[in-house]
């Protein structure tokens, strides 16, 4: 079995044939894939459940675990030599698994391939890339860091990627239960364990921007905290990094998310503001810029977060 494609399912009923359609249509047919609910209260379980076959299984949460346990549920249950994620509101254009399995056959088997996106919003189509490094080549895991981190980036949606499932499985990489942008403390850990990494031009998944989805609830303290406590974890688990360089660039990005946590869940208000660490970006920032923003966030939360709503990036 080649591919293990695990989508896991809440509330999309809307969306949910269109994706499950775009695997059953595949010109590639070397794959199993799981439909797995997550106690939806809509459709949804009843629309996976036309598609049961051998090759489609269906799982039911007994309850609402989320999308990291979810997610944990299919990659145990894989076969496959490569694991992917769909999204259940997205979907993949028809030759995405033989293409993919091309690239697997031509650059001998890598830990993982990552690829471009197509950002659905309406009728507008772009093609995008998470990484910035250049494509169409292989690199090792230290490589590939030190390309990404020098250039001040690390992409981390897990969809955008597959994984060898064997890389996965015996380092025991799965998803932190309970917790939201799980990807930004999954990816690191990956990427640090695959042995060689493939980064292709290649853009097969349609990324669809929709209302009501989970990067459009308002209220996004939790998101906020969850990053938080994912910057301390990334922390510890690249403490012992014997690359001193390396994981100066990587502290460097810890530093960057952390001060990225506080603008997303605004815990600048009163009520959060003690979750903060001032000192924390300035521990870990060593790019000169970057230093210079911690400065700015030490001084004043609050400040930080006016100017990088006016001037900066802040979609995580």
């Amino acid at each position: 079995m080649r591919f293990s494609i695990i989508i896991p399912i809440y509330n999309t009923e809307m969306y949910l044939d269109k994706c499950i359609n775009s695997i059953l249509n595949q010109t590639f047919s070397d794959y199993e894939l799981f439909l797995i609910d997550d106690c939806s209260t809509d459709s949804s379980l009843t629309i996976a459940y036309k598609y049961k076959s051998n090759r489609v299984k269906i799982i039911k949460n007994p309850s609402n675990f989320g999308l990291s346990e979810t997610r944990n549920i299919g990659i145990k249950k894989a076969t496959g030599d490569y694991i992917v994620f769909l999204d259940s509101d997205d979907y993949f254009e028809k030759n995405a698994l033989f293409n993919l399995n091309k690239l697997i056959c031509e650059h001998e088997f890598p830990d993982i391939i990552y690829t471009g996106f197509i950002e659905e919003r309406g009728t507008n189509m772009v093609k995008k890339y998470g990484y910035v490094s250049a494509p169409n080549k292989i690199y090792s895991n230290y490589d590939y860091f030190s390309s990404e981190l020098r250039q001040r980036t690390l992409y981390a949606a897990a969809c955008f990627g597959i994984y060898k499932r064997k890389t996965i499985i015996d380092n025991k990489l799965f998803f932190k239960k309970g917790i939201y942008h799980e990807d930004e403390l999954w990816t690191p850990q990956v990427i640090n364990k695959a042995k060689k990494i493939y980064l292709s031009d290649l853009a097969y998944y349609h990324y669809v921007r929709r209302d009501g989805s989970i990067t459009k609830v308002k209220d996004k303290t939790k998101n906020g905290v969850d990053l938080i406590d994912t910057c301390h974890e990334l922390i510890k688990i690249f403490s012992n990094m014997e690359d001193k360089n390396l994981k100066k660039m990587i502290d460097n990005h810890t530093a960057m998310l952390y001060m990225k946590a506080m603008c997303r869940g605004r815990l600048y208000r009163k009520e959060y503001i003690n979750l903060i660490d001032k000192k924390f970006p300035i521990r870990y920032a060593s790019f000169f810029i970057d230093r210079v923003k911690a400065l700015l966030f030490f001084i004043s939360p609050y400040y930080y977060y006016l100017l990088d709503k006016k001037y900066g990036d802040n979609e995580l």
